[in-house]
């Protein structure tokens, strides 16, 4: 009997080391959702705390260090095979799950630009399908319009030909009203996700000028932040707020929300959050990180080595003690 409790016991204790099992309908190897939770191929909960990147080739890839563990960037889709071996190998290296984005139709609410940028991923099956375990797959950037069934039948239809190509990998859904638009996700969110046969979508939720702090300072065409993201928690959908700014009006962010609010507000929810952007402009065109204020930029040059690094957005966005990613940030268990 005692021999049968010690092995018991080692069993049980393997069985929870191995992590939530992943679902019967879902057949990839990578990341992958439950409920409201997103899990790494080893079937730990991984939750997002990163940061976009705009520029592949004028940045050093030096994010590890800030403690960001996931980095949401734009391709561009005329590199190499090669080329996009190497970019990815960067974040690989530096234990930074990839997602990787296609923006060539931010802002459109054409069908046919959604549909030419899934023949983009379609044609380009066999060197994505090779890094599944590591990445979040963007079908495309703040495409849609808001509140609409097109932008529902849309993506339904997107994400039923990148599972008959063979994408088995969490897929990344941003919502219309470029990426703003919170009636996309709330009330056809469920339907996105019901076609498809992975069960596998990450719902993407961006916030800047079309969303406020609070009632009194909302204007009747605003989303209140606290508000729009209690309705997306209920929907029970898996959910990331994958971009937001510097906030109080500052530069091309017109909203006065600060970045702290819309972190805590996510984390409080339980979602995970990416900040607009390690390199916007891009790396190099301010002379310090003070010549890069009233910018998005996160850090001036793109490298982190001390706060000296980042401009006062990027402190923010790094070094609060209680909500930066330094403070929040942990990797994914399968590098």
């Amino acid at each position: 009997m005692a021999i049968f409790g010690i092995f018991l016991i080692l069993l049980l204790s393997t069985l929870t080391f191995a992590g939530t099992p992943r679902p019967p309908y879902n057949n990839g190897t990578g990341f992958f959702v439950v409920g409201k939770q997103l899990f790494d191929a080893n079937g730990n909960e991984f939750r997002i705390r990163g940061v976009n990147r705009c520029h592949y080739d004028s940045c050093p890839p030096n994010i590890s260090t800030t403690h960001a563990n996931t980095m949401r960037w734009i391709i561009y889709f005329d590199q190499t095979p090669h080329m996009l071996d190497l970019l990815q190998q960067q974040n690989f290296d530096q234990k930074v799950v990839a997602i990787p984005g296609n923006w060539g139709g931010t802002c459109s609410n054409d069908p046919n630009v959604l549909a030419s940028m899934v023949d983009t991923w379609v044609a380009q099956y066999s060197q994505w399908k090779t890094i599944e375990r590591y990445m979040i797959l963007n079908i495309a950037n703040e495409w849609g319009p808001s509140n609409s069934t097109v932008w529902r039948d849309s993506y339904i239809t997107a994400i039923q030909r990148l599972r008959q190509v063979g994408y088995t990998c969490a897929i990344q859904i941003t919502s219309g009203g470029c990426g703003q638009d919170n009636d996309d996700l709330v009330r056809y969110g469920q339907d996105v996700l019901n076609a498809d046969p992975q069960k596998n979508i990450l719902f993407d939720q961006h916030i800047y000028g079309m969303w406020c702090w609070n009632s009194s300072d909302c204007q009747n065409w605003q989303i209140q932040l606290s508000k729009g993201l209690d309705n997306l928690a209920a929907t029970g959908l898996a959910v990331i707020v994958g971009e937001f700014g510097p906030g109080k009006n500052i530069g091309p962010s017109p909203t006065m929300i600060t970045p702290i609010q819309i972190i805590q507000a996510a984390e409080q929810r339980g979602f995970g959050w990416m900040s607009w952007a390690w390199d916007d402009p891009p790396c190099g065109s301010c002379k310090d990180a003070q010549s890069c204020e009233g910018t998005f930029a996160l850090s001036w040059d793109g490298i982190y080595k001390s706060t000296n690094d980042l401009t006062s957005y990027g402190k923010q966005v790094i070094e609060d003690p209680n909500w930066g990613t330094l403070h929040l940030g942990v990797p994914a268990t399968i590098f």
